[in-house]
């Protein structure tokens, strides 16, 4: 690659940095002010005590996750302020809804990693606990509420989604061929438009990997 290839491939580069940049920009604007706005409309419903339609709103504003903004964290702390005020008054169906969407909204901003780990272990005891005082069906007939309340929350404390490793696999498969195909139409090509054989083995060998620990990594993730 001569010095002028090379110049034009960093130049496109940069190019497509500060193109995925703005559209990150924009994607987070969006995700803040949209958390906002729900959290804004859950709190107008709050006011008028209609408690249902209130706690869809927040757990849209939850869902809204982007990393540092605040307004997700404010409607998880609502939900849970909902909860635990319900449970007070002897409400169990307000608290398990208001926990449940404690519960949904955290699962549904999971990657690889799962944001507010704290709560959604938390929300998962009390659903847990909620559920074991409540009358139990005939096959679980004769079982303490200690035993229910271990079992529910068995059931609940999986984290359900993709598998980490391999969604890492995923990434670096496509990471490896796109960069491969990118290079293959700068550097197995000459000035006569005729193929380098050695770079096209070679580039082709590795956009042939990339995409094949794609695959996989989208199979078993």
């Amino acid at each position: 690659m001569t010095r002028a290839d090379f110049a034009r491939v960093a130049r496109t580069g940069l190019r497509g940095l500060v193109l995925a940049a703005c559209v990150l920009a924009v994607v987070s604007v969006r995700v803040v002010l949209s958390a906002r706005e729900e959290l804004a409309q859950a709190e107008k419903l709050l006011g008028a005590h209609d408690r249902d339609a209130a706690i869809v709103h927040l757990r849209r504003a939850a869902r809204w996750y982007a990393p540092l903004s605040p307004y997700h964290v404010r409607a998880l702390g609502r939900l849970g302020e909902l909860a635990e005020s319900a449970a007070l008054r002897g409400d169990r169906e307000g608290a398990l809804a208001a926990y449940r969407a404690v519960r949904a909204s955290i699962l549904a901003t999971r990657s690889l990693y799962v944001p507010q780990r704290a709560l959604l272990d938390a929300a998962n005891r009390r659903i847990a606990s909620l559920m074991a005082d409540e009358p139990a069906p005939g096959v679980d007939a004769g079982k303490s509420r200690e035993q229910l309340r271990r079992e529910h929350l068995a059931l609940l404390m999986p984290i359900p989604g993709p598998d980490v490793f391999w969604s890492c696999v995923l990434l670096v498969g496509f990471a490896c061929w796109v960069c491969a195909a990118f290079a293959l139409s700068f550097r197995a090509i000459d000035a006569d438009d005729r193929w380098v054989p050695r770079e096209l083995l070679r580039c082709g060998s590795l956009v042939a990997l990339g995409f094949a620990l794609f695959v996989v990594g989208l199979v078993l993730a």
